[in-house]
């Protein structure tokens, strides 16, 4: 085997970009770009669908899936000194697998297979130690940044919680088998290691950006609309929820926003720099369909697109302003012809350019040429659900909303969806009991609580989950049979049998 120093020093790798290849919906896209102008580095399983430079495998138990391509599919194989079993720490050595594994034999007798020390696990000798808290993408960004790799580019490292079409078959085995809520998190140490080694880093995909319009009584709700866009996204997402953004706001109590968040949409072409597109959502809706299909839809000529929702019954009692009207709760915005600035915005409303509901119900802003209600009614179907069409529920009726009144006739659908959102861990508990305690939120909400994986932790005693427990046992379990054929072990097992015998007559007789 090579050790990763050695490795660095012999391995001659091309100057041009890496790209990380992972399992993630946007590896689907990789015909899309030219693979050839990059070093690859496959994660896992991906080195069974690329030819590849590198090959990165933390879990020793991935090895058998990608057994038939490693050899003809990469040139290196990167794998941990001490290799993860099943997303957990294991103190067998690499080469202690080569019996069962026989292609990391191949793999060593043929020169490619590389060792490194991961941290979590005992360091051998001198070599570095390779950082990487729950995901292996974090490691390869920091084993390229010490090769000296000043451009790195990812496809398939997405965030949310699925695979590409091409890996679903393995979504049951090895989905997020790690213990976290989401791919997610991974984003925020990736950041942190591409400025530590001064690396060049990004997707070759930009995420799709969202904003949610939320204040503090829908901090629940927006936390549940954001899972639900996760869920179903076919493209990685970058969600910001605009809460308690600070903006200039009216003079004239007359223009006062209606909520918190109602100036926070015209802020978004400013906050992505006038580039790309942007999507604003209300934070009372729940998403069924691929937010990248409403995303791609074409502009033409306008630079805004809105909806114009059918009526519903459910409005029957409550007034509404722009029942039957255009609905600004869902704008796609193309940033690069929207120089919208707040304070500008603000202070033409105050000198009485526009009024209020010509700001929000016609977006005044821009020529009427320039905006269309060209986004399909089921992008914001007023509390109905369709499941043969709709794509966007929209809870407009506040009084019933479903995170407040189990009245509202699709409770039970938004319920599920919560339930399934506070167990991903996608919802903090101390977010909704601090809404339960403010009154934003029905009191009921507390009980799914007990399905959050810090919830689950505790309950458990432990921080690991349960299967993490088993597999530690099972390691365990056979750490003491190998330990039981050797003779130190037959030695002082017999002697402590020995030594038994008189503690035990010792007990009956204090027993009598």
């Amino acid at each position: 085997m090579i050790e990763l120093s050695e490795w660095f020093q012999q391995a001659g790798f091309p100057s041009r970009p890496w790209l990380i290849l992972g399992k993630g919906p946007t590896f689907d896209r990789r015909d899309q770009f030219r693979l050839d102008d990059f070093n690859l580095v496959a994660l896992n399983h991906v080195v069974n669908e690329v030819k590849v430079a590198v090959a990165h495998i933390i879990d020793v138990d991935v090895v058998p899936a990608c057994s038939a391509r490693l050899v003809q599919n990469c040139e290196w194989l990167l794998m941990p000194r001490y290799p993860h079993l099943r997303s957990t720490l294991s103190d067998r050595p690499l080469e202690s697998w080569f019996d069962e594994m026989p292609v990391l034999r191949e793999l060593d007798d043929r020169g490619k297979l590389v060792w490194y020390n991961l941290s979590g696990n005992r360091p051998e000798g001198r070599s570095p130690v390779i950082g990487s808290k729950r995901f292996s993408s974090e490691a390869v960004l920091n084993i390229l940044g010490l090769l000296g790799a000043r451009t790195v580019r990812s496809l398939g490292v997405d965030g949310g919680r699925t695979y590409a079409s091409t890996f679903k078959h393995l979504e049951a085995e090895t989905l997020l088998a790690n213990g976290e809520p989401s791919f997610d998190s991974q984003f925020e140490r990736l950041g942190v290691i591409a400025a530590e080694q001064g690396i060049d880093y990004k997707p070759l995909v930009e995420p799709l950006r969202i904003f949610l319009g939320t204040d503090d009584s829908q901090v629940v709700a927006h936390r549940v609309l954001e899972y639900s866009i996760r869920k179903s996204a076919s493209a990685p997402v970058a969600v910001t929820p605009m809460l308690n953004v600070p903006h200039r706001l009216p003079k004239d109590p007359a223009n006062k926003p209606r909520t918190t968040f109602s100036f926070c949409r015209f802020m978004i072409p400013k906050l992505c720099g006038y580039q790309g597109r942007a999507l604003y959502l209300d934070a009372d809706m729940l998403v069924f369909g691929d937010i990248a299909e409403l995303m791609d839809m074409p502009f033409g000529d306008p630079s805004v697109l809105c909806t114009a929702p059918a009526p519903t019954e459910q409005w029957d009692g409550h007034n509404s302003t722009y029942l039957g009207k255009r609905s600004v709760a869902v704008m796609l915005l193309d940033c690069d012809r929207l120089r919208w600035d707040i304070d500008e915005i603000v202070g033409d409303l105050d000198a009485g350019t526009y009024t209020y509901q010509e700001l929000l119900s016609d977006v005044c802003v821009v020529p009427p040429s320039e905006i269309a209600d060209t986004i399909p009614p089921e992008w914001n179907d007023l509390e109905r659900y369709d499941p043969a069409r709709t794509k966007l529920t929209h809870f407009t009726v506040v009084p019933t909303q479903p995170w407040k009144n189990d009245d509202n006739p699709l409770n039970e659908l938004w319920m599920a969806w919560y339930r399934e959102a506070v167990e991903a861990g996608a919802v903090p508990p101390e977010e909704v009991e601090a809404s339960i305690a403010a009154g934003h939120v029905k009191p009921s909400l507390a009980a799914a609580l007990r399905l959050a994986p810090a919830r689950r932790a505790v309950l458990t005693g432990a921080s690991l989950d349960l299967n993490a427990a088993r597999q530690r046992i099972a390691a365990l379990e056979a750490r003491i049979q190998s330990m039981e054929q050797s003779w130190s072990w037959r030695i002082g097992d017999g002697l402590v049998r020995r030594l038994r015998k008189p503690v035990a007559a010792a007990r009956k007789v204090v027993g009598r």
